[in-house]
């Protein structure tokens, strides 16, 4: 009697080692499996991110050579770069055995949050697109942004923002919703821009003599533009003194240059004729006892 229950202890524990031999190789070669699928992800990934760098230079140099603005081959490549690595995730997700539905369904769920969460984020890359369309600046314009008080030179178009620089060397970040939402004036839109001088000269000058003088000293200038129009005239009659009024065209990027060169010759040309230029003067009368 002791013998069958010995061998029926036996069996069971032979049964149950048996099974627990059966479950852990069950479990290791499930770690195994797993795992492996780590570690082929993670070539996966290192591939598909060189994979990515380098359709990210193909289209660069692409959009390079053609006609298409610097600042708006930055805003497509890091419009492509997060296009493709969402991408890449749902593919080594697949990988790992999640359908295709599912991931469909997380990105709609996951993009409905994150959208809710990002208002204002999201705005600003829409700004960005139309800004990339419609093209109202490019990088090297000067703009002046109404209603912030903000100018410069365009720096750089990103996705979400536009970098000035002000001509005392300050980064302005601005988003993008507010350049593309409110009024924004391209000062160096254009090659050329019209300079406009006022200067006033005593009521003693004789005006035509100082027309001529200013006539003169605009067609020996060389960074006037000499096909655009010149004019020059009696801008007002102040108490002190008559202003006299120059338009005229410079190229863009000379537009200091040419405002500051022109005010000094105009001084040494009326020094020269005897022109005047009045300041404002006091007199005090006092009268004797």
């Amino acid at each position: 009697m002791q013998q069958v229950v010995a061998q029926d202890v036996a069996q069971d524990v032979t049964k149950e080692f048996t099974r627990f031999q059966r479950y852990t190789g069950e479990l290791f070669d499930g770690a195994l499996n797993a795992a492996v699928k780590v570690v082929i992800v993670i070539i996966l990934f290192f591939i598909g991110k060189y994979a990515i760098k380098l359709i990210r230079k193909l289209v660069v140099k692409s959009l390079e050579k053609s006609s298409i603005d610097k600042s708006n081959i930055n805003f497509i490549d890091a419009t492509v770069k997060v296009i493709l690595y969402v991408l890449l995730i749902g593919l080594l997700a697949g990988y790992f055995g999640v359908e295709t539905a599912s991931i469909v369904a997380v990105l709609g769920s996951a993009g409905l949050t994150i959208g809710l969460a990002f208002q204002g984020s999201l705005s600003n890359f829409a700004g960005g697109m139309l800004i990339l369309l419609t093209k109202p600046f490019r990088v090297g314009d000067y703009v002046v942004v109404s209603g912030i008080n903000a100018e410069g030179t365009v720096d750089g178009i990103e996705m979400f923002y536009t970098r000035l620089m002000t001509v005392d060397n300050r980064s302005i970040i601005v988003p993008n919703s507010v350049m593309s939402n409110t009024t924004v004036t391209n000062v160096t839109f254009y090659d050329v821009r019209k300079l406009e001088i006022i200067v006033g000269v005593s009521y003693n000058s004789d005006i035509d003599k100082v027309k001529q003088v200013l006539r003169d000293l605009l067609d020996s200038e060389s960074f006037v533009v000499h096909n655009k129009e010149k004019l020059i005239f009696v801008s007002e009659l102040n108490s002190s003194s008559i202003d006299m009024g120059m338009r005229f065209y410079v190229k863009k990027s000379e537009y200091w240059t040419s405002r500051w060169q022109i005010l000094e010759d105009i001084k040494k040309r009326f020094d020269e004729n005897g022109i005047e230029i009045p300041y404002n003067q006091l007199d005090v009368h006092m009268d004797r006892e």
